[in-house]
C-alpha cells in the first residue's frame, strides 16, 4: 500500500504570515511544503494529546489528594479559602513581623 492510499487530500485557508513561516521552514528542512504541513499537522495532534493526558493525569492526581484530605466533596470557593489561610500561616511562620 502506498503513501497515497493512506493520504486524504484537505484544502485550508491559513493566513499568509503563517503560510510564509511553512515555506520558510520547510524551505530551510528541504521538504516539499505539503510533506511539511503533514508533519505539523501530526506533531500538532500528538502533542495536543499529551499536552491533555498530561492534564487529565494531574486532575485526577488533584481529586485523589482532595479526597485523601476530605475536601472533595467542598465547594470550590472553600477549598480555595482553606489553601489561601494555609498559605498565610506558612507565611505567617516563615517571615514573622
Amino acid at each position: 500500500m502506498s503513501d497515497t492510499d493512506q493520504s486524504v487530500q484537505v484544502t485550508v485557508l491559513i493566513p499568509k504570515d503563517v503560510y510564509r513561516q511553512v515555506t520558510e521552514t520547510a524551505a530551510g528542512e528541504q521538504r516539499q511544503i505539503e510533506d511539511f504541513l503533514g508533519i505539523l499537522i501530526a506533531e500538532g495532534l500528538a502533542s495536543h494529546v499529551t499536552v491533555r493526558q498530561i492534564m487529565e493525569t494531574v486532575s485526577a492526581q488533584y481529586r485523589d489528594r482532595l479526597k485523601l484530605t476530605g475536601h472533595l466533596g467542598q465547594p470550590p470557593n472553600e477549598v480555595l479559602q482553606h489553601l489561601q489561610d494555609l498559605r498565610e500561616q506558612i507565611a505567617d511562620e516563615l517571615y514573622p513581623d
